[in-house]
């Protein structure tokens, strides 16, 4: 009997931790606890000189060359003074494993534990110390460069993408697809504009929502983690998730969300500038960040059921692309 096809297969916990004793130079005891599935797989490593965290990259999402990059981008930074959870080497002084399974080469990496608490941002202060630890990342990476490829967080990657994976769930629902087309693509019309008069184009985080992904250490700081949707984009886009956050999942009202956002601004403009047509470019960067975590809803309901993304799911969404105002 031949092997049937599989899209996503879990590594056993007792091999894998097999593997982090042959490969890693840790002399202690070491637990290894499966913490988070998601977009990649994540497991706790404890050991008696501290924890860190492993993470298994599907086979589907992430080739060996994004990865390397993603390292590239952390080595770099980290290098420039700027908190970050970095890769571990391997005794062999390498930073990515391999594990041939049933659907490809899973990639896994360790990388260091971040110091520190995470917290959902409500307040000014931590507002301004989040928008500055953001602009430090953009202003030491302004002259980052990478051997291996990896996709820019471009048009096609923002909307085109988007939108055709949305198409494929929407075939009983057409007619709202296609008004969500037209209000992208009326957005799409005033963001070349904006390109066309120039945005800040960088190195991208790619997922700054100031809930998770940043810990704050007891010193008064911010350690940042979780790179993996980094790339080339523009900065308007990277810090336009942070604005999103705070008008969909935060709980404040319009008046609270401004004065977070200015605060994040005011900590950001401290460290670099940030033109006045960047910060106009948000506004479109937070509608088009909601069309593609649409899409992404959609892309993974494969793996974690569709259940959570049914027609009430649509709905909700739906009601976002109606009544925003840009």
């Amino acid at each position: 009997m031949s092997l049937f096809p599989v899209t996503y297969s879990l590594l056993s916990r007792q091999a894998l931790l097999a593997h982090i004793k042959d490969y890693y130079d840790f002399q202690e005891t070491i637990h290894l606890k499966y913490f988070l599935r998601g977009m990649n797989d994540t497991y706790i490593v404890e050991t008696g000189s501290g924890k860190y965290i492993f993470r298994v990259y599907r086979a589907d999402r992430r080739n060996r060359s994004e990865i390397a990059f993603e390292l590239d981008v952390l080595n770099y930074v980290n290098e420039n003074n700027v908190n970050v959870s970095i890769p571990i080497a391997r005794k062999d002084g390498t930073f990515i494993n391999d594990f041939l399974v049933t659907e490809g080469v899973k990639h896994g990496v360790m990388f260091s534990f971040a110091e520190g608490h995470e917290k959902p941002i409500h307040t000014v202060e931590d507002s301004y110390l989040f928008g500055k630890s953001v602009a430090h990342i953009h202003k030491v990476t302004e002259h980052f460069r990478s051997e291996h490829a990896r996709d820019n967080l471009d048009l096609e990657y923002l909307i085109d993408r988007p939108l055709d994976i949305i198409k494929l769930h929407m075939g009983h629902r057409l007619e709202e697809y296609y008004f969500i087309h037209k209000r992208i693509s009326e957005l799409k019309e005033q963001l070349a504009n904006k390109i066309e008069e120039g945005l800040d184009w960088g190195i991208c985080h790619g997922d700054l929502h100031g809930n998770t992904n940043a810990a704050f250490t007891d010193d008064g700081q911010l350690a940042h983690y979780d790179f993996d949707i980094c790339g080339y984009g523009w900065r308007a886009y990277d810090i336009a998730e942070f604005r999103l956050a705070r008008e969909i999942h935060s709980g404040h009202d319009k008046d609270e969300v401004e004065r977070l956002w200015q605060a994040f601004l005011n900590g950001y403009r401290q460290v670099r500038d940030l033109s006045r047509n960047d910060v106009k470019a948000v506004s479109i960067f937070v509608v088009l960040r909601q069309l593609w975590l649409f899409g992404l809803c959609f892309s993974e309901s494969e793996l974690i059921g569709g259940a959570d993304f049914d027609d009430g799911f649509i709905d909700s969404k739906m009601e976002y692309f109606r009544n925003v105002i840009i």
